[in-house]
């Protein structure tokens, strides 16, 4: 390797050649991995020194043994050379030096396949290009003519006599990926697709699909048996949950029950009930705050799921949405912020959510008659509401914090002044309004006026301060 190289960001940001004729001339005619593979191989020779088969297998999501019969598709065209297959060295070859021309097939060695395949195809003529695709297929994957005249008759049996030639390439390119390219494992995969139908069509209906078992479909009910653990019976009432919906539909719940460890039928039910309680109730909250959301499942993973697994009850939560609305926070993040202030201070059932509401309503009106002896005519904010919590804490009653209220008026910053005053009384053990009146008209405190601190009866000097900071432990909030 060169002392000199590219960066892993430079060769991000730069370019890979790719000569036009390869565009033109055999592109159009390869099969989607087979292009995809040459050219992230061209990628790699002129951007990546070192990268293994098994990390191109990663990055394009196809396995190992595909990697090569593509490449032994563009060995036939004289666009590669195969230097070793085990491990795995691919040489690029170029093009304008080779001389090659896209391969033509041989048709004549397909005459039998193409009159097998007309007949098992026999609502429609097969085009030229059709039959080309087929070729193609068999040559890249190696699949057995055989296997493949049984894979389009399986095909038709799903789809009918007029099925599209996608559909046949869909299912042989399936095959094939697993390894399924003679008639003799066709025939035994097959086996398994009939053994399985019956417990796949009951899927099938129970999602109120009226329609034939399909490759997806096989393959997802392997996936879920198989490679999940789950009985057929289990998915059958998974799918019966789901009612009417789609095969993909039914996977993300199946995935869904397997992360949450919920493999028997009573289990799946019970979970479904829950399931479909949360929804619901997620879009009763919605229409309760006139909140739109395209999908539900947000909602009810990040939200709903969370505040019933919390306690809170739907008539709770209802409750809360509709005060929420009322008040201009008609967002669930809103709701949430306030239902995470409840659930703290344990305030989650109904009866203690509106006592809770019916609390803030007394309060509201409480502050606004204070305001009103100190001079103020506004409405109460969190801030007056956290002083009256702090002055209730003290142990002033309400008619203490009246008095207070009515001696602060006329001052500047009335609220700052009646903290000063309840925080005096506080100090002298001042709780009760014969107490407060009796203090506040003794001849000291006729013309006194309070500051923002707290009086105590002694004068700290300044240094006397200072050493009280630097004595003090640090104290924890």
């Amino acid at each position: 390797m060169s002392f000199c190289s590219f960066s892993k960001e430079y060769n991000s940001s730069s370019f890979t050649s790719v000569e036009n004729v390869f565009l033109y001339a055999y592109l159009p005619s390869a099969g989607e991995n087979a292009v995809k593979v040459y050219l992230y191989g061209l990628y790699l020779c002129q951007n990546a020194a070192d990268y293994t088969p098994a990390e191109m297998s990663a990055a394009l999501n196809i396995d190992g043994k595909e990697i090569l019969d593509c490449y032994r598709y563009w060995e036939e065209f004289g666009l590669v050379d195969i230097v070793s297959e085990d491990p795995l060295m691919i040489s690029y070859l170029p093009i304008g030096l080779s001389g090659a021309k896209p391969r033509k097939v041989n048709a004549e060695k397909y005459t039998e396949f193409n009159h097998s395949l007309q007949k098992i195809i026999s609502e429609r003529m097969i085009s030229t290009n059709e039959y080309s695709e087929y070729f193609r297929l068999m040559e890249t994957f190696n699949v057995r003519p055989e296997a493949m005249l049984m894979i389009a008759q399986y095909c038709v049996d799903i789809k009918g006599g007029d099925i599209g030639y996608k559909y046949i390439s869909a299912v042989a390119k399936d095959f094939a990926s697993r390894g399924i390219t003679t008639p003799e494992k066709v025939e035994k995969e097959l086996e398994n697709y009939i053994v399985r139908s019956g417990e796949i069509t009951a899927v099938l209906q129970a999602l109120s699909l009226k329609r034939r078992p399909e490759i997806e479909d096989v393959n997802l009910f392997a996936k879920w048996t198989g490679e999940l653990g789950f009985e057929p019976q289990a998915v059958l009432q998974a799918a019966k949950s789901v009612k009417k919906g789609s095969i993909r539909k039914l996977d993300e719940l199946m995935m869904e029950l397997y992360a949450n460890k919920k493999f028997e039928p009573k289990e799946i039910a019970e979970f479904a009930k829950s399931r479909k309680y949360l929804y619901e109730l997620a879009v009763k909250i919605n229409k309760q705050l006139s909140y739109y959301c395209d999908v539900i499942d947000t909602v009810v993973n990040t939200y709903t799921s969370k505040w019933v697994s919390r306690g809170f009850g739907e008539d709770a939560l209802l409750f809360v949405a509709n005060y929420c609305f009322r008040h201009g926070r008609k967002d669930l993040a809103d709701m949430d912020e306030l239902l995470t202030k409840l659930y703290a201070e344990g305030i989650i059932d109904i009866d203690s959510v509106a006592d809770y509401f019916a609390g803030l309503s007394e309060d509201t009106a409480f502050l606004k008659k204070l305001l009103e002896y100190a001079g103020q005519i506004r409405r109460p904010n969190e801030w007056d509401r956290q002083n009256l919590k702090r002055w209730r804490g003290w142990g002033f009653t309400d008619e203490v914090i009246e008095y207070a209220a009515e001696l602060s008026a006329g001052k500047s910053g009335p609220v700052v002044y009646m903290n000063a005053i309840l925080g005096s009384w506080k100090n002298r053990s001042v709780f009760t309004l014969e107490e407060a009146k009796t203090i506040e008209k003794t001849p000291q405190n006729t013309q006194k006026r309070y500051s923002v601190h707290f009086k105590n009866e002694r004068k700290y000097t300044k240094e006397e301060l200072d050493a009280i900071i630097t004595d003090v432990d640090d104290i924890e909030i």
